[in-house]
């Protein structure tokens, strides 16, 4: 799996590519959760357009992220893919309309 962040306008970017399974979840914690947390990030629009195969773990990862994010009193937006599991997250038609969203 790949990982790029970009963070904008108080908004951390999150994108992800490749293969989000059993064996990536701990990079995933690594790479982003640590992240958040450390900066105390409150928004953040993950990006699965990219992704070829999503664990079911990989799945329950992302909803862990966003129940972290929420207790925080912050928003998350999900843009890409149609996992079932993610349907009833917020989801982005264009990743940057987050901004029509969120007003820091």
């Amino acid at each position: 799996m790949n990982i790029v962040m970009e963070f904008r306008k108080g908004i951390l970017f999150v994108r992800l590519s490749g293969l989000f399974n059993d064996n990536n979840i701990k990079e995933f914690d690594t790479n982003v959760k640590e992240v958040i947390i450390e900066g105390g990030i409150k928004y953040v629009v993950l990006n699965i357009s990219e992704l070829k195969e999503i664990s079911k773990n990989a799945i329950k990862e992302i909803k862990r992220l966003r129940k972290m994010i929420i207790k925080t009193k912050g928003k998350f937006y999900l843009f890409g893919g149609d996992i079932r599991e993610l349907r009833r997250l917020v989801h982005l038609e264009n990743e940057l309309n987050v901004f029509e969203k969120v007003v820091i």
